[in-house]
């Protein structure tokens, strides 16, 4: 059983590091792009308006979500959070604000009846 399973174990060693430069290489979307001015993430669209912008222009915290700050001013509502810094594997010296910017439901879905339950009588 050994000798069967040290020939296995040298082939993955030998192909570990060819796999995770073939991993390095490969373009992937990273998680900083998302922060990006106009880049949509759920209900929320980043803006290029920071934390000290929006709390001067009357916004309030009013708690949060998750590991952002939500912030409202009336019907209009922000969320603001640090971003990761990949490289230093730290957070950015700054807040991206992302303003709440809901698109409606898919139009078929809304045109279609609600599906009651049939019942017996």
């Amino acid at each position: 059983m050994i000798s069967r399973t040290l020939p296995v174990l040298a082939l993955m060693l030998a192909l570990l590091p060819g796999a995770a430069a073939a991993q390095a290489a490969a373009p992937t979307a990273t998680q900083s792009d998302r922060y990006e001015t106009g880049k949509r993430a759920g209900p929320f669209v980043a803006t290029d308006k920071s934390l000290t912008e929006l709390a001067g222009d009357g916004y309030e915290i009013r708690g949060n979500l998750g590991t952002a700050l939500v912030l409202q001013k009336g019907a209009s509502i922000y969320s603001c959070q640090v971003p990761p810094d990949p490289e230093t594997l730290d957070f950015k010296p700054y807040f991206v604000c992302s303003e709440l910017q809901e698109e409606p439901r898919d139009a078929t879905a809304a045109a279609k009846p609600a599906r009651t339950p049939q019942t017996r009588n």
